[in-house]
């Protein structure tokens, strides 16, 4: 199967969403309740993801892996960091959200998204970016190492019910 990594479109909302909710089941089954993870809702994440077509940010990338039959299985979305995480990430930009279904993991698709969407932030001129992943998640923090982003600042907070511990990493960027 060839995978096609491409910048999103509107019409791409409800598969990015449908990504989001099947990704968050299939990466966090082992570190969130099953309570947690069937609270999931497609259509709440379709709102959500209009919310970035409402509002764009021309320094903002969203891109998407689609499939050659046209099915979405993918996606990364990076922009300037919201200011909740600027003091915590110490980074000009950040990822918010990188998910794929297991299906087309470790084939380099995410090394693909990460990188258009590190190249897009630093064309616009950041020289940094972070991102949060939690801290059981070791697939995904041996993946952003392998990238080259360093482990720093830990927090605890309340994900649907449950505590749990996040990692920042941090990514510094060259043009």
């Amino acid at each position: 199967m060839s995978i096609l990594i491409r910048e999103a479109v509107e019409a791409d909302v409800e598969g990015i969403a449908g990504v989001h909710v099947q990704g968050w089941r299939e990466s966090y089954k082992d570190f969130l309740s099953p309570e947690a993870l069937a609270g999931l809702s497609v259509e709440e994440r379709t709102r959500m993801w209009q919310g970035a077509f409402r509002q764009p940010n021309p320094r903002a990338r969203l891109l998407v892996a689609e499939t050659d039959g046209g099915a979405i299985v993918g996606f990364a979305r990076g922009g300037p960091i919201g200011r909740e995480n600027a003091d915590v990430l110490g980074t000009e930009a950040e990822i918010f959200a990188i998910y794929l279904l297991d299906k087309v993991k470790r084939q380099g698709v995410g090394r693909r998204l990460m990188g258009g969407v590190l190249d897009h932030l630093a064309a616009h001129g950041f020289r940094s970016v972070g991102l949060w992943v939690l801290k059981q998640n070791l697939p995904a923090r041996r993946f952003y190492e392998a990238l080259g982003g360093t482990p720093g600042a830990e927090q605890s907070f309340d994900l649907r019910g449950q505590m749990v511990v996040e990692v920042a990493y941090r990514f510094e960027l060259t043009l």
